[in-house]
């Protein structure tokens, strides 16, 4: 006894599944360690059985160089190639050992789920919020290059997500989605080589705003897209989860904001401008810096979406606001999650509740043969008992 509490044990999942079971759920932490647990790495306890091996051949070659050079060998006892051919294996062996060995019990669902340990129900995307803001700004930005052959000619074009949205299609619908909700919904494909000799794309003047169509077309980029001719957007069947990568410390607590204040100070001045840059790059439509921005303040504009959002919601009112309704839940989700980890402690588990922390006696310090104090185990020194 004892097991049940480290996993939640489920005899009848254990028999179907073939691995072991883990249910835990209404702490943060968990949701954390099934993340890190999906990218762990147990290559040393999967791969310590060919290491044995490996060790075994490595020491049986140096003996019998050893012994060679000692003259204790002659060169006839040695089979021609033995050498070489233990060298050989020993090759092979470090070459298929070295990446990707997986346990028994999890080979199964690394080759059914892509190499992955869990099979989650939507796919992740990237929301590179802190590159968007340096292509918006002309700064230096890490970008993939990329080759393609045009009327044999190389082309050479920068592959990134900012330019996708900012240079997204020339249509309605586009028109009025953001960055995150684009992101979700849609994702980059690349052109075949028939498609790209056959210059197969959409009209950019077309404007159709058929639902039925948009799911089952390919959207061409605008004109000022440099991959435009190598690729284009399409429409996802089921929508991904964006992973955001924000820039540090700009998504600040809604309370350095001090939206209460009447006179707010320099620093909430300055967090009021680096939270609305933010908000609006994820969730407010534009193709240019300046149409966040149109008075000069990033604050200005997301205010004014956020409390023409607060008045229609409490009225009962259509949204008709230009920024992505979605946007405000994920905005104060984000703002929740920030206060659970700091403010709200965690739940105490039964066995933490029952156990006791006691200081051990002076008696229990000294050293048996003195009544000096034993200097090796210091008074800090806690004892836990049931």
């Amino acid at each position: 006894m004892g097991c049940q509490y480290i996993n939640v044990h489920n005899d009848a999942l254990s028999r179907v599944l073939n691995c072991n079971t883990n249910v835990q759920i209404g702490d943060v932490c968990q949701v954390y360690y099934s993340t890190l647990y999906n990218i762990k790495n147990n290559q040393k306890e999967d791969s310590e059985r060919q290491d044995r091996v490996n060790n075994a051949i490595h020491n049986r070659i140096l003996r019998i160089d050893e012994e060679l050079m000692n003259g204790t060998r002659s060169p006839e006892e040695v089979q021609e190639g033995f050498t070489e051919g233990l060298c050989r294996m020993l090759g092979a062996l470090n070459a298929s050992t070295s990446r990707f060995v997986v346990g028994t019990t999890m080979a199964h669902l690394m080759v059914c789920q892509g190499g992955t340990r869990f099979k989650m129900s939507h796919s992740t995307g990237n929301l590179l919020i802190t590159q968007l803001e340096a292509t918006l700004e002309g700064r230096n930005v890490d970008v993939r290059l990329r080759t393609n052959m045009m009327n044999n000619n190389v082309i050479i074009w920068p592959d990134s997500s900012a330019d996708d949205y900012i240079h997204r299609p020339n249509y309605s619908l586009f028109d009025k989605m953001c960055y995150y909700e684009m992101t979700m919904w849609y994702k980059k494909r690349y052109k075949t080589f028939r498609e790209m000799d056959a210059n197969d794309h959409v009209d950019d003047d077309d404007d159709e705003d058929d639902a039925t169509r948009y799911e089952t077309r390919s959207f061409t980029f605008s004109h000022d897209h440099p991959g435009r001719s190598f690729s284009n957007l399409t429409r996802l069947r089921i929508p991904v989860i964006p992973k955001v990568s924000l820039p540090l410390h700009k998504l600040c607590n809604i309370e350095d904001l001090q939206l209460n204040s009447r006179r707010p100070s320099v620093e909430a001045l300055a967090c009021r401008e680096d939270y609305a840059k933010m908000a609006l790059l994820m969730f407010y439509p534009f193709r240019s810096l300046e149409e966040l921005k149109p008075n000069g303040s990033y604050w200005e504009t997301f205010n004014k979406e956020r409390e023409a959002w607060i008045g229609q919601k409490t009225t009962n009112s259509p949204i008709t606001t230009r920024f992505w309704p979605k946007g405000f839940e994920i905005l104060q989700n984000i703002q929740d999650r920030q206060t659970l980890e700091k403010q709200v402690k965690r739940a105490r588990d039964p066995i933490t509740k029952l156990t006791t922390c006691e200081q051990p006696d002076d008696s229990d310090t000294k050293s048996p043969d003195s009544n000096t104090p034993n200097e090796k185990f210091p008074d800090i020194l806690q004892f836990c008992s049931r």
